[in-house]
Order: C-alpha cells, then sequence, then structure tokens
C-alpha cells in the first residue's frame, strides 16, 4: 500500500483568515510577516501541522534578497536571516505541536519544505504565472538571483525544496542544474504553471 504525504494548504490564505489581508497586494506577499509578525506565521504553520499536515511550506516564495533589500530596507545579511528565519518558525511549529500532542520526536513525521518561487514572483506583476521575464535574462542570472535564498533555506535545515509555480522551463531547468552542482544532497519537488489558452493557468 502506498504512503499519502498530505501537504498544508495555502499559506497566505491561512494568513488572511488570521487577519492579515493586505499581504495580498504587498509586493512581499506573505514573506513581509517574517519581518513584521513572525509570530502570525509560526501559527499559520502551526494550524496546519495540528490539522495533520506531513510537510509545511516556507513563507518564502516571495522572498529574494534583493527584494527585502528593496522593500524593507535591510542589508543583505539581514534578508539572509529573514530567510532562514523562514525555516526556523516552521521548524518551530513542527517542534511545538509534538509538544503539545505528546510526541516526542517530531510532529508525527512533520517536515518543512523551503519554498522557491520564480523570479517573476520578485516582480509582483504576474509573470510568475506567464514568464514573460524569461528571455531578459540569462542562465547566469538565473542561477544568481535563486542562489542565495536557495543556499540560506537548505542552511537553516530545510528537509527539502518546494520549487513552485515555475513558468518556463528553462528556469526550472537552471533550478534543478544549480541544486545537483552546488547542493547536491538536496531534495526536491518542482511544480509549473502551465498555460493552457491565452488566459488560464494552472499549476502542476
Amino acid at each position: 500500500m502506498s504512503t499519502i504525504t498530505i501537504l498544508d494548504g495555502g499559506t497566505a490564505t491561512e494568513l488572511v483568515r488570521l487577519g492579515f489581508p493586505a499581504i495580498n497586494s504587498d509586493p512581499l506577499w506573505s514573506a513581509r510577516l517574517l519581518h513584521t509578525n513572525p509570530e502570525a506565521v509560526k501559527q499559520a504553520h502551526r494550524n496546519f501541522f495540528t490539522k495533520g499536515s506531513d510537510i509545511v511550506v516556507t513563507a518564502s516564495y516571495q522572498a529574494s534578497v534583493a527584494g527585502f533589500v528593496e522593500h524593507l530596507g535591510v542589508t543583505e545579511e539581514g534578508a539572509v536571516l529573514l530567510i532562514k528565519r523562514s525555516v526556523h518558525l516552521a521548524r518551530q511549529a513542527a517542534d511545538e505541536v509534538s509538544k503539545d500532542l505528546g510526541i516526542i520526536s517530531g510532529c508525527k513525521n512533520g517536515r518543512v519544505a523551503g519554498s522557491v518561487g520564480p523570479y517573476g514572483a520578485c516582480l509582483h506583476d504576474g509573470s510568475e504565472y506567464t514568464g514573460n521575464y524569461i528571455e531578459g535574462l540569462s542562465d547566469k542570472e538565473l542561477q544568481a538571483w535563486h542562489r542565495p535564498r536557495i543556499g540560506a533555506l537548505l542552511e537553516a535545515g530545510a528537509d527539502l525544496l518546494a520549487i513552485e509555480t515555475i513558468p518556463c522551463q528553462r528556469e526550472a531547468e537552471l533550478v534543478v542544474k544549480l541544486l545537483e552542482c552546488e547542493f547536491p544532497s538536496s531534495q526536491a519537488w518542482v511544480t509549473f504553471s502551465c498555460k493552457v489558452s491565452d488566459r488560464d493557468c494552472w499549476n502542476l
């Protein structure tokens, strides 16, 4: 019999339910709360673990070093620490729920997936679904943008990476190549935004 793994729901959706609707129009989306209200982020993760999630995904989809520097006014070092905080908060949530439930070693099989959104997510223009940015970036530029976030998530202890809603095959291949060459012990899944007409996209 195959094992079923239960993922969490949308972190941003849960944060809106918890009282933070402004993130929907924020250029950093839910990642801003890593800086302004980390306890809310942890509570969202706790809620998912409490309801039976085996894996929660960090609030780093829209996080990047450049984005945090621009929109929060932090240093590059501070931006990296905020990305690492996304993993620490998810891990703390797992530990706290584990303790509440009386489970000794982790929240059930609670694991943390570090969210890696596409380059277009930082542009805050919907291009993470269209891939319109891809022709203007070299392979080197794309990998240089992804590298510090991936490194921070793994250094902070993410069990695996959730490479999410990638709209371009080339970007997905470059991220996977980066993992193979520079982070060979990492594990990851990749999901895509797939265009099915001139107007519609869905995630796979």
